[in-house]
C-alpha cells in the first residue's frame, strides 16, 4: 500500500488520538498521513482544499454531525472518498441513515484493532 492520505472526524480530541494511535499501528500509515479535524464543518472545509482516500468520522458532533457530513460530501462536493462512521450511535435508524447517505461502513465504538485494520485495509486497497 502506497502513501495514503486520512482524515480523522471527532470532537473528542482523546478519540481522535486513541484512533490516529491505532491506525499508526497499520501497515504504511504514518501519523503524516493522517489528518485531524474536530467536526464535520472542519471536516468540510479540509476537505474543499485538500483529496484524502479515506475519511473516518464519528456521528454525533456539534457544528455538523457525522450523518450530514457524509449526504453534504456525497451531495455538494460529488467526492467519492470511502468514509468509514465510527459512533457509539448504534441504533438501526443511525446505521441506515449513515449508509443511505453513503457511508462506505458503519462501525460501532469501541472498535477492536483488527476490525479497525480489516474495514481500513480493505476500502484503502480500492
Amino acid at each position: 500500500m502506497g502513501r495514503k492520505s486520512l482524515l480523522v472526524v471527532d470532537d473528542s480530541a482523546t478519540f481522535r488520538q486513541l484512533l490516529c494511535m491505532s491506525l499508526t499501528r497499520l501497515e504504511g500509515i504514518s501519523q503524516s498521513d493522517i489528518t485531524q479535524a474536530c467536526d464535520g464543518a472542519d471536516a468540510l472545509r479540509k476537505m474543499q482544499t485538500r483529496d484524502f482516500d479515506l475519511v473516518l468520522t464519528d456521528v454525533m458532533m456539534p457544528n455538523l454531525n457525522g450523518l450530514e457530513l457524509v449526504h453534504r460530501v456525497r451531495s455538494e462536493l460529488q467526492n467519492k472518498v470511502p468514509i468509514v462512521i465510527i459512533s457509539t450511535k448504534g441504533e438501526e435508524a443511525y446505521v441506515e441513515q449513515g449508509m443511505k447517505n453513503g457511508a462506505n461502513c458503519y462501525l460501532l465504538k469501541p472498535i477492536s484493532l483488527p476490525r479497525l485494520r480489516e474495514v481500513v485495509s480493505g476500502l484503502l486497497a480500492m
